[in-house]
């Protein structure tokens, strides 16, 4: 049996993996359309995402 936690582990890990698939796309499309600063930006966005989850899961596994 999975305790909250997990299930609750479990919705933040597909939260972010479709945040960080969703800005990627995002960003990539952008460059390839010449929209240089919304592509940084959204990449910049994808970059903070992926460094709190980095975070998160180090504290997490600390426990």
């Amino acid at each position: 049996m999975t305790s909250a936690n997990d299930e609750v582990h479990e919705l933040l890990a597909a939260i972010v993996s479709s945040l960080n698939n969703t800005l990627y796309d995002l960003s990539t499309e952008c460059e390839r359309n010449d929209s240089k600063v919304t592509a940084k930006r959204l990449e910049y966005s994808r970059q903070k995402v992926m460094s709190a989850w980095e975070v998160y899961n180090q504290k997490r596994a600390s426990k």
